[in-house]
């Protein structure tokens, strides 16, 4: 066979093969695809709104807008509100909160990493309760989640305890001075590392398969940043 003939051949067959796509492409075409197969199936509805931030499913198609609370009251009059998430109101037309299933897309900006600490590796301080007066209620959970050592921020032991339905509180314990911290309070517990200052609100409202988090009156979650002294929002 002559070279200009092995050439054609060559030319042919790869001329043939199904191109490759782009590679962010393909990554993209991916996560849409299981964002798309894992929307919760519930009672047949079906979605009739999708924004970055949020996704609303219903029986049929329906007219809805996102607003923020200040403009809600006056300016859509003919809208009622069917739930609120932070700053955000969504509104529906024909439509009651017992008609949908509203979700919040979580989007954070921030991550573990974003915040790294070193982890103390001296000895501990037993919980100091004169920095804390409030705090003798509680002294056997203090005193038992102090046991089992640094669990936050570095040097910190997060302890926290039921304080109805839904709802969680505890305390921020520094395990270098003992000093005792009032800590946040949350609906659907926290997430946290030993090696990183933040703090995850209400992680339980997240269904880390789909990435979605249903709109409930106690289910907003946020990342809280720990000072040395308080917590300190930086997403909602």
């Amino acid at each position: 066979m002559s070279r200009l003939s092995l050439l054609i051949c060559c030319a042919f067959l790869f001329g043939c093969q199904p191109k490759k796509k782009d590679v962010k492409v393909q990554k993209a075409e991916k996560q849409d695809s299981i964002e798309k197969a894992s929307i919760p199936e519930s009672h047949s509805l079906i979605p009739i709104f999708e924004s970055l931030d949020y996704l609303v499913l219903a029986k049929e198609p329906k007219e809805i807008m996102v607003t923020k609370r200040e403009r809600a009251n006056d300016s859509f009059p003919i809208y009622n509100q069917l739930a609120g998430y932070g700053e955000d109101i969504i509104m529906g037309k024909d439509l009651s909160f017992e008609d949908v299933i509203i979700y919040r897309k979580y989007g954070p900006n921030s991550t573990f990493e974003d915040y790294p600490v070193d982890v103390y590796q001296g000895e501990l301080a037993e919980p100091d309760f004169s920095t804390n007066p409030a705090a003798k209620q509680f002294i056997t959970r203090i005193t038992e989640g102090c046991a089992n050592g640094v669990n936050f921020s570095g040097h910190y032991t997060f302890v926290s305890w039921g304080c109805g339905s839904p709802c969680q509180t505890g305390v921020v314990v520094d395990r270098i001075t003992g000093k005792i911290f009032d800590g946040p309070v949350t609906s659907l517990g926290s997430e946290f590392r030993e090696d990183s200052k933040l703090l995850i609100k209400n992680i339980g409202a997240l269904d880390k398969k789909t990435n979605l988090i249903e709109v409930c009156s106690y289910c907003e979650v946020t990342h809280e940043v720990w000072n040395g002294n308080s917590f300190e929002t930086v997403y909602k």
